[in-house]
């Protein structure tokens, strides 16, 4: 059923997108997010119990376990006890989507993936099971075939879960040259595009690309809260996107109006079959075996000289005018 609805804003999940290069802070900086967003949404609660409600899905070799007990700098919090799902190799994306399911299932209310690079580019992702494909078949663009619908699932399952994801990836690292106040040349590491399919950014209602001094720059953003901007990542970042998420409505959808989706072929449907029985009743009343002025005009819609086969309603429109007329003659 095809519907025609009012637009509205309703409330919904955050799906936030961080890219770093190695050291950039994007395990820390998804922590500070995740826990801003459960203290504008539950203030009510402590922080044990919120940080009681964040999960990471770690594929960094158990690094998002080493923030526990950690203050950083500038947050004035102190980073509390969550949970963890660890992920071994191989990195197959559909064990992704199952690590999602069970803290979902688990009542986990934001789902740090870290990071979303190794069901991409890690042991046993796509990219490797791509190139098994190809080297097996000798063709490498088929081998997208097999693996593309992995990587679909993956998203749509990361896109609908009624859960807040903020996943992240790592970024190309490359090293640039710069003079520094004094003139003197230094090295700095800078990040290039995330280590995920291309694309991958659009995902997102928010993508966040970080350097490896820590800031923060706003790529893509559907809220307008950080779109554009340099910053520090701070548990009002994540507060900032709450309110934004919460500011939405939850009214029932206005619908204007309604169609099933085969409406329109079967009314098309409906009248060709009407047209053709007419078409048959005035051949038969213009006997039209015995009326050579009358095969030819059939014949010039359908070479067979039979209307049935006629499958264009424009054309048996048309014939059925001009076999009316026809009759009017006579």
């Amino acid at each position: 059923m095809l519907e025609l609805k009012v637009a509205q804003r309703k409330k919904a999940k955050l799906k936030l997108g961080m890219a770093a290069p190695s050291g950039g802070g994007k395990t820390l900086g998804a922590l500070l997010i995740a826990y801003g967003l459960l203290k504008e949404d539950h203030p009510e609660l402590s922080d044990a119990q919120i940080w009681a409600k964040i999960a990471v899905i770690d594929s960094e070799n158990g690094s998002g376990q080493l923030y526990v007990g950690t203050e950083p700098k500038g947050s004035n919090i102190k980073i509390g006890q969550y949970n963890t799902v660890t992920l071994q190799p191989p990195f197959e994306a559909d064990k992704y989507s199952e690590a999602i399911q069970l803290c979902f299932d688990s009542e986990m209310e934001v789902c740090i993936i870290d990071s979303t690079t190794h069901l991409w580019a890690g042991q046993g992702g796509l990219l490797e099971q791509q190139g098994n494909v190809a080297k097996r078949t000798g063709n490498s663009y088929t081998a997208w075939r097999d693996v593309t619908p992995q990587h679909t699932r993956f998203i749509d399952k990361m896109l609908q879960t009624d859960v807040h994801i903020i996943a992240t990836m790592r970024s190309k690292t490359d090293y640039v040259q710069e003079k520094n106040d004094q003139g003197k040349t230094t090295i700095r590491k800078v990040g290039l595009a995330p280590v995920q399919k291309d694309g991958m950014e659009y995902e997102f209602t928010a993508f966040l690309d970080i350097d490896a001094e820590h800031t923060a720059f706003g790529s893509k953003d559907r809220t307008g809260i950080v779109d554009q901007q340099y910053f520090t990542i701070t548990p009002e970042t994540g507060k900032k996107f709450m309110k934004w998420l919460n500011s939405g409505t939850e009214s029932s959808d206005v619908v204007i109006s309604t169609k099933s989706y085969n409406e329109g072929v079967k009314e098309n449907s409906d009248k060709t079959d009407e047209l053709k029985k007419k078409i048959i009743t005035l051949c038969t009343e213009l006997k039209i075996t015995k009326n050579e002025e009358l095969m030819t005009l059939i014949k010039s819609y359908e070479k067979s000289g039979n209307p049935n086969k006629i499958k264009d309603l424009g054309q048996l429109a048309e014939l059925h005018t001009k076999l009316v007329e026809l009759k009017g003659d006579k």
